[in-house]
């Protein structure tokens, strides 16, 4: 009777033991699954991030006005971007959330355009882009709310702002996945014209 009652508690403790290896196995698996989300994002973040920071410190390189039309979402802006010689138009703007049945609502496309050359759009989780225009003394330029393309206004721009979200596609753990990233971009030559 003890033996059998050994054996029952044994067989018990052994379905504990693998019920606790196999929620452990789980959790793991979510733990590692919900940072290689956030990984992701932060990967295309920083992929967005170098785009917008190699082409706004271009702004105004051989050209004149160096900005054309600014906006809190979007901005036209002239420089010689490839140096031929040659002075390109660059136009950033940011479309509508896309409706994607089962993803984030709110991933909208952060479209880049060069000349007349077809939109080149990178959505990569993107949620947010922000753009804020300051002076030569670090005060804030008001924008009116559809943008502007007076250049009594544009001319006074010496640094801009930007601000750019991107979440996960998907949830994890009830959320998405998200990164922020800002920063103040001077080109040389808004600072340098007067």
């Amino acid at each position: 009777m003890d033996t059998m009652i050994d054996t029952i508690g044994s067989m018990i403790v052994a379905g504990l033991v693998v019920l606790a290896v196999m929620r452990m196995n789980v959790s793991l698996s979510e733990t590692g699954s919900n940072t290689n989300v956030e990984v992701i994002t932060q990967e295309d973040l920083t992929s967005i991030a170098d785009d917008i920071v190699y082409d706004f410190y271009k702004i105004g390189y051989r050209a004149s006005p160096p900005i054309i039309f600014a906006d809190t979402s979007a901005i036209t802006f002239l420089a010689d971007m490839h140096r031929d010689g040659n002075v390109d138009t660059v136009h950033y703007s940011l479309s509508l959330p896309i409706s994607s049945s089962g993803l984030n609502p709110n991933m909208r496309v952060l479209y880049r355009v060069i000349n007349s050359n077809p939109a080149a759009g990178a959505s990569l989780g993107l949620t947010g882009f922000n753009l804020s225009y300051y002076d030569s003394t670090g005060t804030q330029i008001t924008i009116p709310a559809s943008g502007t393309t007076s250049q009594s206004i544009l001319s006074k721009i010496k640094s801009i702002k930007v601000q750019v979200m991107v979440q996960s596609p998907t949830k994890t753990d009830s959320a998405y996945a998200g990164s922020y990233w800002e920063e103040f971009i001077s080109p040389k030559n808004l600072r340098t014209l007067m």
